[in-house]
């Protein structure tokens, strides 16, 4: 089934439930479902967007985001997640790259879309809120739209949603799911987090990226998402109250940010049933924090946008001994596998290794990606020996706990965001008197992560950090910018002059709680 097979089921059992809540508008299943139909007429009617087309949605949070959503996975169309937070050249980008046929696009994008339009020609563009010099209002659009859609049964390798990812320049992949992959995830999350229809989900994080999908798994059995526009504090607060939210996912700055608000502990978080952690581990020291704080409610999930999530994952009762006291090394690890999960710690050769050593994280599922986009060769090497490879080094433990203690690539994970050092680095070359420079992720209590740029210098000559902080910053967008420079004689290199990253993380991270 596709997720909207499930979200039809639900309008048809429970019409009169609330399904999505914003600023705007309180809407039920059943009023739901008739903007979902009349986006899958619009999109059918269109012989320029055949079954397969390639549609993005790049807008601010709000219900819409979702109805869109599920209208184009109801005309079995493909959806293309996208970040607003990312810098707009990277998001014309990843659009180009992904064939984008059509891209629903809020006004208060309008400039992004200017520039976006000129990397998509021969693209659509609709936007959702009012009449645009760029594209036609939604609801012209969707002008004699407006009835049921016929069911038709899907196919189960056909593509539901595409999500850029990284290379080692960047965001240049992006990962193809189909509907058989979708719909086990969420019924993994659902499983996992016992989504029912009293279920209320407070929406923090960008619709229009993986918390798009994520808050599609409280769809298929009749949950409520409660949509902010991003992720305030305070407002967190009282939507949590206010709306007797029960279930909300958050990276560990949002909940560091909320341990320290004052309002914290005044406010009524009593229905709170369900704290979910991902993007990057939370320090065991603030994971406690938050126990004292919330209650024993809080699950880590770890997952990837090839094998979507989660693959494992760290219950509250995982990590609580008869006693009341916290076990420490089930803290540091990601958890256990999930349900439809098999994972295993492989060696180089393929060879599965023992508890105990460490190998590379890979993963068996029908939640795995089908390939990536045009990348024939990249998706057989992501795929060898029949195994999907995570390219995180984890060690599994006698009773089935995994921790990650290394990353095969140089991904940096800052907030929940995946940075790529290497588009950082070639920014970087480019500053006058600069020789070469290293990228790498170090420490940092709120972030998890920070960007940190060890720069060599060409002899004789001198480089103010703030010059290689503003270049970055005019080029890459204030996400990408280095926290920190410092200026090294001399970079580790192998023999053949590689500059060996690892040694310098190394410095960084020595007697840290985790290596990643």
């Amino acid at each position: 089934m596709r997720i909207v097979d499930y979200f039809d089921a639900t309008a048809s059992r429970l019409p009169k439930h609330e399904a999505f809540v914003d600023a705007e508008a309180r809407l039920d299943y059943g009023t739901a479902q008739k903007f979902v139909h009349a986006v899958a007429h619009a999109l059918a009617r269109d012989p320029e967007l055949p079954v397969g087309a390639h549609i993005g949605v790049y807008s601010p949070n709000n219900s819409v985001v979702s109805l869109l959503q599920l209208g184009i996975n109801r005309a079995d169309r493909t959806w293309v997640l996208v970040h607003t937070r990312n810098a707009t050249e990277t998001n014309a980008q990843v659009l180009a790259y992904a064939d984008t046929k059509l891209l629903f696009f809020h006004s208060s994008f309008e400039p992004a879309i200017e520039i976006i339009k000129q990397s998509l020609p021969g693209a659509k563009f609709v936007c959702m809120d009012r009449d645009s010099p760029l594209g036609p209002k939604l609801d012209k659009w969707l002008e004699g739209c407006w009835k049921a859609y016929p069911i038709m049964r899907e196919e189960a390798l056909g593509k539901s949603f595409m999500a850029p990812t990284g290379g080692t320049t960047g965001p240049q992949k992006a990962v193809v799911h189909t509907h058989r992959s979708t719909e086990i995830s969420v019924n993994s999350v659902s499983n996992v987090l016992q989504i029912d229809s009293e279920s209320r989900h407070l929406v923090v994080a960008p619709l229009t990226h993986a918390a798009g999908y994520f808050a599609l798994a409280f769809t298929i059995n009749g949950g409520t998402n409660v949509i902010l526009p991003g992720f305030d504090p305070t407002l967190v607060l009282q939507k949590i109250a206010a709306e007797r939210i029960t279930h909300t996912y958050l990276p560990p700055t949002a909940i560091y940010a909320l341990l320290a608000h004052p309002m914290l502990r005044q406010t009524d978080l009593s229905s709170l049933r369900f704290i979910v952690i991902g993007g990057s581990p939370i320090a065991p020291s603030r994971f406690k924090e938050a126990v004292a704080a919330f209650g024993p409610i809080l699950y880590e999930m770890y997952g990837q946008t090839e094998s979507l999530a989660p693959v494992t994952v760290k219950m509250p009762q995982d990590c609580m001994r008869a006693d009341g006291s916290f076990d420490e090394d089930v803290i540091r690890s990601a958890g256990k596998a999930a349900p439809f999960m098999r994972v295993e710690i492989m060696d180089a050769d393929g060879k599965f290794l023992p508890d105990g050593e460490p190998g590379e994280i890979v993963v068996l599922s029908s939640m795995v990606m089908k390939e990536y986009y045009k990348m024939p060769k990249e998706t057989e090497e992501a795929q060898r020996f029949g195994w999907h490879h995570t390219t995180d080094i984890g060690v599994r433990d006698g009773r089935g706990f995994i921790t990650i203690v290394d990353r095969i690539k140089d991904l940096i994970i800052s907030g929940g965001l995946n940075i790529y050092p290497s588009e950082i680095e070639a920014v970087i070359a480019e500053v006058d008197g600069v020789l070469e420079a290293s990228v790498i992720g170090v420490p940092d209590e709120k972030w998890g992560e920070s960007v940190k740029a060890v720069v060599q210098l060409k002899p004789g000559r001198t480089v103010k950090p703030e010059d290689i902080i503003e270049r970055c910053r005019a080029r890459l967008g204030s996400l990408k910018v280095p926290r920190s420079v410092e200026f090294w004689d001399e970079l580790p290199r192998s023999p053949v002059g590689k500059v060996l990253k690892r040694e310098i993380r190394k410095k960084f991270w020595t007697d840290q709680w985790r290596a990643v």
